[in-house]
């Protein structure tokens, strides 16, 4: 690669990565690199073909399944107006279509649930909301050691007269599908002061038409195309297959910013790169395995200097969450779940173990695509656990509690017809899902993991670097262009 000094070296071709590339060429930047080490863009946002013939009209061409994020969260609102990736998508020609909420609960002997056991469970949900934020959080004695188990154990404490078995079980229910699921680890993990902290863009929720990986694509097109008329700036060079391992960020004479590395994509040569400005958007999960006292990349050190002592001891106080995804595609003429067609959220109790495992079903089909396909969600150690099972182990966990679904007259549960295990955990350029606020860490903390280096030169992005919108993609995507806002008036 050539000697040249870039304005600006992008390392990571997520929505953080390219929407900072985006913002830097709006902005008049003159010479933007993204380095990206897999062989695609996108980072946590992926989608995978379905591959099933005889879809209906209603489907995409081509049918995909996101195996990383799926949703955009809160599509717009009259406060907030349209959700950035709204108005991104729109902007490149990429549809998206809102989502609506709802959900059935089923025992397990196939049966759904009484209106007594939803009603449980809104009343505990309820209740436990109104004591979290109105008692807890108004307390004195909170404390950044508390989790969210300690803040249920809290609350079962407070009630009085005590809480009955059924409200236990519709408690533990609300936590495993609110808490451990949205926020991807166990209660005992999650802050007790800081998990509730997030913002919420507002309205419904929506999803990429043709999937999160064609707006990525469309994206980056944008980003590198030549200058016209409908797209003035200087285009941004994306380089895949090309791994950082070293960023050095020490120097003068306005160059102080050194990125290194191995090209991937061919013999595995060394490649530097000088730079004015860099902005990083390396996952929080996979910048704790290089700072990680215990197992140091083979590769060496991933900053030089270090980082300092307190700024390292920050960044591994917070929390990567893991929240792995089952694919299960029917052929359509195979599709079982007619009576659910309109059930966006499916929960089967008791039939794979405790609330939250191999018990919450995404039901594809009850979106305008109405695609015949049912997604499986397992949060925290659960998930982690999955990575010592082979993926038709998962697969063959998942199905199970489907089978009591299905009235014994109807025969066996048809096989699926295609099959996704994601392993998001053992991931080695990611370590995990996504940020979450992990017990011990204070408010301070995220700004403190995150500060800039080198007097600004060297800066921090993606989803676990925003203080409203973290573990989102629109999150990750404010960030980046945060950021490249920054470089261009520094520059």
């Amino acid at each position: 690669m050539a000697s040249r000094v870039y304005d600006l070296v992008i390392v990571g071709a997520g929505f953080a990565g390219l929407g900072a590339a985006q913002e830097a060429r709006r902005r008049g930047v003159q010479s933007v690199l993204v380095l990206e080490a897999r062989d695609r863009i996108g980072g946590r946002t992926v989608s995978a073909p379905l591959g099933l013939a005889g879809l209906p009209a209603s489907a995409p061409a081509p049918a995909v399944v996101d195996l990383g994020a799926a949703w955009i969260h809160g599509a717009g609102s009259k406060a907030r107006g349209p959700n950035p990736l709204v108005t991104l998508a729109k902007s490149l020609g990429q549809p998206t279509f809102n989502v609506t909420d709802g959900d059935m609960s089923f025992g397990p002997n196939g049966r759904e649930d009484s209106d007594a056991w939803y009603n449980a469970v809104e009343d505990m949900g309820d209740r436990f909301n109104t004591y979290y934020t109105d008692v807890y959080l108004e307390s004195s004695s909170a404390s950044i050691r508390d989790s969210i188990a300690t803040v249920r154990d809290k609350f079962i404490s407070a009630q009085k007269p005590a809480l009955t078995s059924t409200q236990r079980a519709a408690l533990e229910q609300f936590l495993a599908t609110e808490y451990v699921l949205d926020y991807a680890d166990d209660l005992s993990a999650l802050s007790g002061p800081l998990t509730d902290n997030d913002l919420a863009w507002g309205g419904p929720d929506a999803l990429p038409a043709r999937g999160y990986g064609a707006l990525a694509a469309a994206l980056a097109a944008a980003v590198a195309a030549p200058a016209s008329a409908a797209s003035p700036g200087v285009p941004a060079e994306l380089r895949l297959g090309h791994a950082v391992t070293n960023i050095a960020y020490g120097g003068g004479g306005g160059v102080s910013v050194v990125v290194s590395g191995r090209d991937q994509s061919g013999a595995g040569a060394a490649f530097s790169v000088m730079a004015r400005y860099a902005v990083l958007t390396l996952p929080l999960g996979y910048l704790q395995a290089q700072l990680s006292p215990t197992a140091p990349p083979a590769t060496g050190p991933l900053f030089s200097p270090p980082l300092p002592a307190a700024q390292t001891a920050a960044l591994l106080a917070l929390g990567m969450g893991v929240l792995e995804k089952v694919v299960l595609a029917w052929a359509p003429a195979d599709m079982w779940w007619a009576d659910l067609i309109d059930t966006p959220w499916v929960t089967l109790r008791g039939a794979a173990g405790p609330p939250g495992v191999f018990s919450e079903f995404y039901n594809l089909a009850a979106t305008p695509a109405k695609l015949p396909v049912l997604i499986c969600f397992n949060g925290g150690n659960p998930a982690r656990e999955l990575a010592a099972l082979s993926d038709a182990d998962v697969v063959a966990r998942a199905l199970a509690p489907l089978r009591a679904l299905l009235p014994a007259a109807q025969g066996p549960l048809p096989e699926p017809a295609r099959t996704y295990v994601t392993r998001w955990a053992a991931d080695p350029w990611t370590r995990g899902s996504y940020s979450f606020e992990r017990v011990g860490a204070a408010e301070d903390t995220k700004a403190a993991a995150f500060r800039a280096l080198a007097g600004g030169r060297v800066a921090f992005a993606g989803e676990a670097t925003h203080g409203g919108f973290p573990s989102t993609v629109h999150g990750a995507y404010l960030s980046g262009v945060r950021e490249a806002a920054r470089v261009a008036a520094a520059l």
